[in-house]
């Protein structure tokens, strides 16, 4: 999390995804918030579980979020971060949404080794 959000703890956070740029919150979403975007399906043969996962675009992340000017936009969660390119953002590069009522990285060109579990913050331009 960006810096002032650690200061939040942890019950006010859960389930919560922050959209950041400058190290500013652009817009705090809620899961029931993500799930009244467009839902997109998507294909993941490369998924040891369920095959196919439902969520938001990253891309409408964004756009719902005002965000402008996108170069790069890094996921950050329990895996690794991962830094994607606004090229790859495409509607087949989902924020899933999990049985755990987490967000999960995930897509078709995506391979299971960049996948984000648990994703709490989309930083753009890091």
């Amino acid at each position: 999390m960006g810096t002032g959000l650690a200061a939040c703890g942890a019950s006010e956070t859960e389930g919560q995804l922050f959209v950041q740029e400058n190290h500013q919150v652009l817009q705090r979403f809620t899961i029931s918030q993500l799930q009244q975007l467009p839902q997109r399906e998507v294909t993941t043969a490369q998924s040891h579980g369920a095959q196919v996962q439902k969520g938001p675009s990253v891309q409408s992340i964004l756009d719902a979020a005002g965000a402008t000017g996108v170069i790069a936009v890094r996921v950050e969660g329990r895996d690794p971060a991962q830094t994607l390119a606004a090229s790859q953002l495409d509607d087949q590069t989902i924020l899933g949404f999990t049985k755990r009522n987490t967000l999960k990285l995930t897509g078709a060109k995506i391979g299971r080794d960049r996948w984000v579990r648990d994703v709490t913050d989309l930083v753009i331009n890091p």
